[in-house]
């Protein structure tokens, strides 16, 4: 699904300037566990050496949740509080990053995703 970036003669790449979907069910369809130490489908692994790569590569990301068997909360809230609490701004991702499903039991993580990501920069500013 990486792509290696092909430089234009303004120094940006070709893909920055292209829509990048990232599928959660490529990196695991049973994704699980908050850090690196609970495993390879982890929240931490999955934020640190897919999304945000993407998100350092590409202006607008679109992480589709089709697949999926669920997504626990220990993974899902490392992933988007994670975001925040590396540095990135939740207008920022909501401005760069679109989390969709067609698959009506999992609509209720696009939301659940949002306000991990809310939560985590509340607790920031305190």
């Amino acid at each position: 699904m990486l792509h290696s970036a092909v430089p234009l003669s303004n120094g940006r790449s070709a893909l920055e300037a292209e829509s990048y979907e990232i599928r959660i069910v490529d990196f695991s369809e049973t994704p699980f566990g908050r850090y690196v130490d609970d495993g390879p489908e982890s929240g931490q692994v999955f934020r640190d050496n897919v999304l945000i790569p993407a998100l350092n590569q590409h202006a607008h990301l679109t992480l589709i949740l089709d697949g999926v068997e669920g997504l626990p909360s220990s993974f899902w809230e490392e992933v988007m509080g994670g975001l925040v609490r590396q540095g990135w701004g939740v207008g920022d991702l909501k401005e760069r990053m679109e989390i969709v499903t067609t698959e009506a039991e999992l609509e209720t993580y696009v939301r659940l995703g949002w306000r991990y990501a809310e939560e985590a920069a509340s607790k920031r500013q305190h």
